[in-house]
């Protein structure tokens, strides 16, 4: 997944949020679905940011044709819970930089927002995340993140983690 080209355009957003949304929900929905079709995973019994961040997660590593869009509060719940996920990538995004970077360098395929930023910022940043492409640069760097994924691959260093670190304090 993390290897693949291109813009996230076209592809099925899966969105999540919490209660912190709800008030201006409908203009969140109108501008996803401008990019693509639109698949609400929450509990609508419980709205809550983790069970949003699951369903969302889940949803995105079985769809492969997907990417996830999730907004709470601040973003910061939602983003620590979706990379607890394998093969998820999810960056908070408080800037249209945030979310051009977290696209074109880092290929996250999960976006993190805050609702208390607002609507026209975070419709920028959606913008920016959806429209922007990964071009496969720093791939060599996203490649040792997977590695942090399963503890029984082997670091791509040959040297231990250990000798080198630095102490400065």
């Amino acid at each position: 997944m993390i290897r693949r080209l291109g813009a996230l355009r076209g592809k099925r957003i899966i969105f999540g949020y919490d209660r912190y949304l709800l008030p201006e929900l409908v203009e969140y929905r109108a501008v996803l679905s401008s990019h693509a079709d639109v698949i609400e995973a929450v509990d609508t019994g419980h709205i809550h940011y983790l069970s949003s961040a699951e369903m969302v997660c889940r949803s995105v590593q079985a769809d492969v044709e997907s990417f996830g869009i999730l907004c709470c509060g601040t973003g910061m719940g939602m983003s620590i819970a979706a990379n607890k996920f394998q093969a998820i990538y999810a960056a908070r995004c408080t800037s249209v930089e945030d979310a051009e970077q977290a696209r074109s360098i880092n290929n996250a395929n999960v976006l993190c927002i805050a609702s208390k930023l607002g609507f026209e910022l975070n419709r920028a940043i959606v913008d920016t995340f959806v429209t922007t492409p990964y071009t496969g640069r720093k791939l060599d760097e996203l490649e040792y993140i997977t590695q942090f994924e399963s503890p029984l691959q082997p670091a791509l260093s040959s040297t231990p983690v250990a000798s080198r670190l630095r102490r400065i304090a």
